[in-house]
């Protein structure tokens, strides 16, 4: 996929694109058994996928839109046989849909009963949100809940908020600080998997810390006030995780998002150096390019702090200026993964 996307501006590769785009437009309406529409949401998959290796910022809602209609064209989430494989499409779908709607503060395009389905029958299936995204199924849970909570909050009136909303947000931080990593109990152990549940240790611990920080800055934190140190800690905690992780497996690379929300809560030199470094050694080694965009974001955010102050800015004015850009005919988003 990423040496593909690094021949993407080719005119024989736009115009398999296009092509592909074309043949996909067509087949969302034209489905007639499930076989299609295993096919259908795969092609979707896959070009979600090729335009990430190319930039975050992309017409990401209309690629699960896509998805979401012919789902729900099937017979929705209780009319589809849940088959292994169809529950992994959806699991990846809903989980891009998140992230993209964390970033935003938007509605998601899937409704939570769509993950609440795969995330049921996850016992008896081989795969699970890990190793799909790099996120353990029960922080995954967590994340749904955040991004609609998030886009819910936006639409409604600024702090202080109900009791009701201020309920639910103590109950996902409460959530957060108490999770912890448990190591699978199955199988022998040997070197090599004691390296692998410290790696999968590493990397659930710094989404579990960076959406503690996301929920700070979202529902806690207005402009102006001061960032308290346990913020500052957590962000630093981050950093240490993802830099833990072994670089031959790169499965740091799938807490991009939470190294972002990290970077922006750093004022230190030699941490912000070792966050780009790391965005650009990912990019280098996988193509993928949205790894590379993070970086002109996380200077954006660092120069406005510069300019105005630490306590007046948080990466959210940043996102928003990307999302309301006009140099483009179509909504863009950003996703980080």
């Amino acid at each position: 996929m990423a040496l593909a996307g690094h021949h993407l501006n080719s005119p024989s590769a736009l115009s398999h694109r296009h092509a592909s785009l074309h043949l996909l437009r067509q087949s969302l309406g034209a489905y007639n058994d499930a076989e299609t529409m295993y096919s259908v949401l795969d092609t979707i998959i896959i070009l979600f996928s090729l335009d990430e290796t190319q930039s975050m910022l992309g017409n990401w809602s209309t690629h699960l839109k896509g998805a979401y209609d012919l789902l729900e064209a099937c017979g929705g989430i209780k009319g589809i046989a849940l088959s292994s494989r169809v529950e992994a499409q959806i699991g990846i779908l809903t989980w891009w849909d998140a992230i993209t709607s964390l970033l935003s503060r938007e509605d998601c395009v899937f409704p939570y009963t769509y993950f609440e389905a795969v995330e049921a029958n996850q016992p008896k299936r081989e795969w699970d949100f890990f190793g799909l995204c790099g996120c353990p199924t029960s922080l995954a849970k967590i994340v749904m809940r955040v991004a609609r909570l998030g886009a819910q909050m936006r639409n409604a009136s600024p702090p202080p908020y109900s009791e009701h909303d201020e309920a639910a947000i103590a109950d996902l931080e409460k959530s957060l600080q108490d999770w912890f990593h448990t190591p699978a109990v199955d199988g022998p152990w040997d070197e090599e998997r004691v390296h692998r549940d410290l790696d999968a240790m590493h990397c659930s611990e710094a989404w579990r810390n960076g959406i503690l920080l996301y929920i700070f800055r979202v529902f806690r934190w207005k402009p102006g006030d001061s960032v308290p140190l346990h913020v500052l800690y957590r962000a630093r905690t981050v950093v240490d995780h993802v830099v833990s992780c072994r670089d031959g497996d790169m499965i740091s690379r799938q807490a991009l998002l939470p190294l972002f929300l990290a970077g922006c809560e750093l004022q230190d030199g030699s941490t912000r150096k070792k966050i780009v470094a790391l965005c650009n050694e990912w990019d280098g080694r996988t193509r993928y390019h949205m790894f590379r965009a993070a970086i002109p974001l996380l200077e954006e955010v660092w120069a406005a702090q510069s300019e105005r102050g630490f306590d007046n800015v948080w990466w959210g004015e940043v996102v928003d200026r990307r999302h309301l850009s006009e140099d483009y005919p179509i909504k863009m988003r950003l996703c980080f993964g």
